[in-house]
C-alpha cells in the first residue's frame, strides 16, 4: 500500500488499528533529538543498534544473537520492554503498555503489536520517519568470509563517522537550509510545524533541484561532457 500522499500531508497511517504518526519538529525538539533517535531505534526493533549502541555489548556477543528474533529478544528484558512501550507511545500518540500474558503491546483498543505483526509496524514507522526503501535494504552474503569483510568495513565506517561528525549535516542544519531556500514558504517561525517526513522529503527535492540548477549553467555554456546528462528534478523522490 502506498502511504506517501497521506504522510506527505502529515496524516497518520493506520496499521492494524493503531495510528502511526510522523512526529513534528516541535515534538522532536520537546522530546530531544537524542531521545527521538533512541525511540526510533526501539520502535523499529532495531536489534543490532540496541545491542551495540544502547547496551554496549561486545561485537562477538552481538554476532551470537544475529539469528534471534528481534521482538522475542528485546521484549525478554523488562527495562527494554518498557522503553519500547514509551517509544511506541510517542509514534502512536496514545499510551502503549506491554501485556505479559498475551506477549504484545496494546494501546487504547484491542489492536496490538506482537510477534506476528511487528514487522508491519516497523515498515510504517520507518517510512513516516523518512527512512527510504533503499535505506532499509538488507545485505545478503555468499559466504562467511564476505560477511566478515562487510562487518569490518562497517566498523571502519562507524569509526569514520565518530571522528568526522562535524562535517555531517544534522537536523538543525537541514532545517536551516530549508528556511533559507527560496520560494518554499518555510521559515524559522513555521518550520517546527513540519513533520520529520516532510522535512526529509523537501530536503531531498531541494537537493535534486539544486543539482539541476548548478549543472544547468555548465550545460548552457557547453561544458557538459558527451556522455553526461542534465539531471532532472521533476522525478519521483525516494521518500
Amino acid at each position: 500500500m502506498d502511504n506517501r500522499l497521506g504522510i506527505f500531508l502529515g496524516k497518520p497511517v493506520d496499521v492494524l488499528g493503531l495510528p502511526i504518526h510522523s512526529p513534528t519538529i516541535h515534538e522532536i525538539a520537546e522530546l530531544g533529538e537524542v531521545a527521538y533517535n533512541i525511540y526510533l531505534t526501539l520502535a523499529t526493533f532495531n536489534k543490532e543498534n540496541v545491542l551495540k549502541y544502547l547496551l554496549r555489548l561486545p561485537e562477538p556477543n552481538v554476532e551470537l544473537l544475529q539469528q534471534a528474533d528481534a521482538f522475542e529478544l528485546l521484549t525478554a528484558s523488562l527495562p527494554i520492554r518498557n522503553e519500547i512501550a514509551k517509544a511506541l507511545s510517542f509514534f502512536t500518540k496514545q499510551p502503549i503498555v506491554f501485556n505479559e500474558e498475551r506477549n504484545a503491546f496494546y494501546g487504547t483498543s484491542e489492536a496490538s503489536v506482537n510477534r506476528k505483526n511487528y514487522k508491519n509496524f516497523i515498515s510504517v514507522i520507518q517510512e513516516t520517519n523518512g527512512i527510504s526503501e533503499q535505506d532499509k535494504q538488507t545485505v545478503s552474503f555468499k559466504n562467511d568470509k564476505a560477511k566478515k569483510m562487510y562487518n569490518k568495513l562497517q566498523k571502519l565506517r562507524d569509526q569514520y563517522k565518530k571522528t568526522n561528525t562535524s562535517d555531517s549535516l544534522g537536523l538543525k542544519d537541514i532545517l536551516s537550509i530549508l528556511c533559507n531556500a527560496d520560494g518554499n514558504g518555510i521559515h524559522i517561525f513555521n518550520v517546527s510545524q513540519l513533520t520529520i517526513y516532510q522535512v526529509y522529503e523537501q530536503f531531498e527535492r531541494l537537493n535534486l533541484k539544486e543539482q539541476h540548477t548548478r549543472l544547468l549553467r555548465v550545460w548552457a555554456n557547453g561544458y557538459l561532457g558527451k556522455d553526461e546528462q542534465l539531471p532532472e528534478w521533476l522525478v519521483k523522490s525516494r521518500l
